[in-house]
């Protein structure tokens, strides 16, 4: 009796591992950022935000995250802090990107809009942003 206890024990344990293989640490349907930051997605593209101390740098890439040339995509951008108005940012095409300085006026979070054109369509992303001091 023991026996057999004992070999379904060990078939249990060491069959799973068996079975295990690569990529269950993913997240299905998560994006790896080319740039180390967050991606949201429209239907034609998608947008890397990376953010840090100096402000905002936002990536257009294809879906198969390949960079857009910052001519091809029109960028407007708001911010909105909670409990204040929103605020029209100057997005300032450098090299494969777009940059901003954003004043969170001291907020832990803040919204930030974009209204992106590309091609034939114009569609929103909306990310929702936490300042690095």
């Amino acid at each position: 009796m023991k026996k057999s206890v004992l070999v379904i024990l060990f078939s249990f344990v060491f069959g799973s591992f068996a079975i295990a293989h690569d990529g269950h640490d993913k997240t299905p349907g998560s994006i790896q950022a080319p740039h180390g930051g967050v991606v949201q997605g429209t239907s034609q593209l998608y947008i890397e935000l990376v953010n840090d101390s100096s402000g905002i740098k936002l990536y257009p890439l294809t879906h198969d995250l390949k960079v857009i040339p910052t001519g091809e995509v029109k960028l407007v951008a708001t911010s909105q802090v909670p409990k204040k108005k929103k605020e029209n940012l100057a997005l300032v095409a450098v090299g494969d990107h777009f940059e901003a300085k954003v004043d969170a006026k001291g907020a832990y979070r803040y919204t930030l809009s974009l209204d992106v054109g590309y091609k034939t369509k114009k569609e929103k992303v909306v990310f929702q942003v936490e300042p690095q001091n």
